[in-house]
């Protein structure tokens, strides 16, 4: 009996040990604090969130939430229309090749203004009121738990700060500790960017409120003058085009009073003795060893349709409910509530590539420096799960999708609106989701889709005068559906509706789950195909094509030598709309509905224009072979049908080939985002080594580190990559990079998007040993595999729906459930590749392992 429980105590701490390994190695540490924003580090519950500085005597929370945008929806430009005269114009100039002069058209009759802009909450600062020399600073992120800390000595008193945002409870919770019991003397206040804020204190509890921008534009007014768009902004223009204000962001009086309200609420709990002094610059906490402390953040938005200034709900109302539920439990409590909440998402998947004990032990900002000269798995891995990390963070049900940068901003006015740019960065957001085990992440992202397929119906008919529903380049938390301004390379892009319904379709493919696709997903597909049919016209060869489109944000050199962007038919457009119409097909043949919608989409599906080879072997992303403007262009919106599309794969060869075609001619140098796209499509190629070239291209340390140039000179490195937090840099910050590599670090790892499961598609020879376990397969099936010297050693496969499974591997297998042998793989000749492939049933709840035959 002694025996045992020994032996049972051993495995136990041996548990313990390897929870503990497991969590060090899914820690962002560094030896010192963030010293500007893109450094800090971001904490989040999928509504409120923080970046988190790190400071010893100033610590600094910039705060978020979800839903604080400038503007309301009357403050939407929607005087746009489309004529039958324009479009037969537009149609009847690209014909004759002259593109210029259809770019024109469309420039200045099809498009609009920018949409609403994502706002800072404002900032949080924690002020000592000790200061002296410190020691043993650390400041870390442990993704495993989702909690932040910062630990040094200073005076001799050793000083904790632990962070977290919690989703049980919607609140962020800020805990300080010191090993003395008198250590802890810290202000607290409030303040930010938004002249209408202020803090004051009520109930025991420091208070920060104030009332976002009712307008904002970051076009400058020469610009907009240039243009000739002063009749577009009615809040900056009078009637005769002159400027009302010398500034561009209004507030309160300045337009009509329009604007979110935002509240802020933190409240202080002292678990044993202890000071508490309001004044009027804070809070003072001092005479004590512990505080923690419980914020909430809320804003008046009630709805994409409604006014927050005049329709709005209570943020205070809602804080002190928020504060009264948080409040019950005690810090201990909270903590848990918070961790067993995330790790019910976050422990789903784990990915193990190993690095060696000294590069594990070095700070995260070192390991980023070193990667290019030595390659190290395990940090690899670290941002594989740091990008559903930020997933969990970012996106809970309820709450707003992610936006360019997630759920962390600081600028008024910010990159890109800071919105959501649907030709690809929204989308990208998205991808990790289902694959990597995580989809009631996506929950937001449909929401937004239901209710942008809502104003997109009537800008369907408004604006184009077709059936359907229609969406452009980008919109906001008002959901903007038509175009944005003066960029027509850009923003007249009527294709939104077909890649959303993709995610939709993909939820469905996953799950299996026939009452989401009935009543969720069908009606946007339908909508979608129906906007589509209406819009493609024949192009005098027989072929319907879009009448006119983008390959979004590149341009073509004409016949002529000019530069343009709008042709008909191009690639991504016809993608998305053979995808589209296959989809709404199948899905009207499972529940027996719209036979006539059904009929029409078939005739006019097989008369689409296909895809095209150029001269150089590369798919074409243009109806005509135009030589591009820019060759090596961030964006690869022609290959769709490759990734994130099903429609090129490795049983349309020639197809396959031209894409690798076009990706080495379009090369490997690209902005943060952009390689985090074409580690998917390397992926999708099958060429892991390819893939993980692109992966170290993306490990290049942005605004740190050094670099040696040609005269052996030590420069600070430049241009796309990882800033130290392991943000993505475009640069600037874009959250989508990060979303991008951990899908495509899946994609390299499993696929199953053509009608099989392949495992290790796509395995980098400096991967040559690892582990992977919960990931998703398409037919929801759960994955788990382990691989040495570049080779599966082991799989286990759980049918969760009970549908048959079909297996891809790239050397002979055995199937078995329990004792008993199912099956073997058969060699199969693929594109020039020998494979093994295995079919077998299985019932619901199922596990399988899959051995290599030996």
């Amino acid at each position: 009996m002694k025996n045992i429980i020994l032996l049972l105590a051993m495995a136990n701490l041996l548990f313990a040990a390897c929870q503990q390994k497991q969590e060090e190695s899914l820690t962002l540490w560094y030896n010192e604090p963030a010293t500007n924003w893109n450094d800090a580090l971001p904490i989040g519950n999928g509504h409120s969130g923080a970046m988190i500085f790190g400071g010893t005597d100033k610590e600094l929370l910039q705060l978020n939430e979800n839903t604080l945008y400038s503007g309301e929806p009357s403050v939407i430009f929607k005087d746009i229309k489309v004529t039958p005269e324009a479009l037969d114009q537009v149609v009847s100039l690209l014909k004759k090749g002259e593109y210029a002069k259809a770019n024109d058209i469309a420039t200045k009759q099809w498009l609009g203004r920018l949409h609403q802009y994502y706002q800072p909450f404002g900032d949080l600062h924690i002020e000592s009121n000790k200061t002296g020399d410190v020691s043993g600073y650390k400041r870390e992120l442990n993704i495993s738990e989702s909690v932040a800390k910062t630990t040094f000595t200073q005076n001799g008193i050793t000083y904790t700060r632990e962070i977290f945002a919690s989703n049980p409870e919607n609140v962020i919770i800020i805990r300080l500790a010191s090993n003395q019991p008198d250590g802890i003397d810290v202000n607290f206040r409030f303040d930010g960017p938004h002249p209408t804020a202020s803090q004051n204190t009520e109930n025991k509890c420091l208070v920060y409120k104030g009332k976002a921008p009712g307008y904002v534009e970051r076009r400058t007014f020469e610009q907009m003058e240039a243009w000739g768009d002063q009749y577009k902004h009615p809040e900056l223009y009078d009637k005769d085009g002159k400027r009302k204000f010398d500034k561009r962001i209004l507030y309160g009086d300045e337009i009509e009073n329009k604007g979110m309200l935002f509240e802020a609420r933190l409240e202080p709990v002292l678990p044993g003795k202890g000071e508490i002094e309001f004044t009027e610059n804070g809070m003072r906490i001092y005479n004590t060893n512990e505080v923690y402390l419980v914020m909430a953040l809320a804003t008046s938005f009630n709805g994409y349709d409604k006014s927050p200034s005049l329709d709005g709900v209570n943020p205070s109302e809602k804080i002190e409910n928020l504060l009264a539920n948080a409040l019950k439990y005690d810090y201990k409590t909270l903590k848990k509530r918070h961790i067993d909440d995330y790790k019910s998402l976050f422990d789903r998947v784990s990915l193990d590539l190993h690095s060696t004990e000294e590069q594990k032990n070095l700070p995260t900002d070192e390991r980023i420096i070193r990667f290019a000269e030595n390659p190290d798995p395990d940090l690899a891995a670290l941002l594989y799960q740091f990008g559903r990390y930020l997933m969990i963070s970012g996106s809970r049900p309820g709450g707003q999708p992610l936006n360019l940068q997630g759920i962390w901003n600081k600028e008024v006015i910010p990159p890109w609106n800071c919105g959501y740019t649907q030709n690809i960065n929204t989308e990208m957001n998205y991808w990790p989701v289902e694959i990597t085990n995580l989809p009631e992440c996506h929950e937001p992202l449909f929401r937004l889709i239901k209710e942008l397929s809502v104003t997109g119906r009537e800008t369907a008919q408004n604006m184009y005068n077709r059936r359907g529903w229609v969406a452009h380049h980008n919109t906001s938390i008002w959901r903007e559906s038509l175009p944005n301004d003066n960029v027509p390379t850009a923003s007249f892009w009527p294709m939104v509706q077909g890649w959303y319904s993709s995610h939709l379709w993909e939820h469905y493919l996953f799950t299996g789950d026939e009452e989401f696709l009935k009543k969720e997903a069908y009606p946007i597909l339908k909508g979608a195909a129906e906007f589509y049919a209406d819009w493609l016209i024949d192009d005098g060869h027989g072929n319907l094509v879009t009448p006119a489109g983008v390959s979004p944000e590149n341009a073509f050199i004409t016949d002529k030598g000019e530069r343009a962007a709008l042709s008909m038919g191009p690639t991504m457009d016809m993608a998305i709309i053979r995808e589209t119409f296959t989809r709404t097909i199948q899905a009207s043949e499972i529940f027996n509905t719209d036979a006539e919608l059904r009929d029409e989409l078939k005739e006019k599906l097989a008369h689409l224009l296909p895809y095209r080879i150029g001269e150089r072997g590369q798919l074409q992303e243009w109806m005509y072979d135009f030589k591009e403007a820019e060759p090596k262009h961030r964006h690869i919106s022609h290959l769709y049908g490759l990734h994130p599309g099903d429609q090129i794969t490795q049983e349309t060869p020639e197809l396959f080939k031209a894409v690798e075609t076009s990706l080495n001619l379009r090369g490997d140098e690209a902005t943060g985002w952009s390689m985090g796209w074409k580690i998917n499509t390397w992926a999708r190629l099958q060429d892991g080594n390819h893939a993980y070239k692109i992966i170290s291209k993306l490990f290049n340390p942005v605004g740190f580190g050094q670099d040696k140039d040609s005269k052996g000179n030590r420069t600070t490195m430049s241009g796309g990559g990882l800033y130290k937090s392991m943000l993505d840099a475009h640069p600037p910050f874009q959250i989508d990079g990060n979303f991008g590599y951990t899908a495509g670090v899946t994609e390299m790892l499993l696929q199953s998007h053509a009608g099989y499961i392949q495992l290790l598609p796509a395995l980098p020879d400096v991967w040559a040993e690892g582990s992977v376990n919960g990931l998703k397969a398409r037919g929801n099936f759960e994955i788990s595999c382990s691989w040495a010297n570049g080779k599966l050693k082991e799989a286990t496969i759980q049918s969760i729906a009970g549908k048959p499974c079909r297996i891809r591997t790239s050397a002979p297998i055995i199937v078995s459930k329990g004792k008993a042998e199912i099956a073997k793989s058969e060699p199969l000749e693929s594109n020039g590749k020998t494979y093994y492939e295995i079919s077998f049933s299985t019932n619901k709840n199922d596990i399988f392992k899959l051995v290599p035959e030996t």
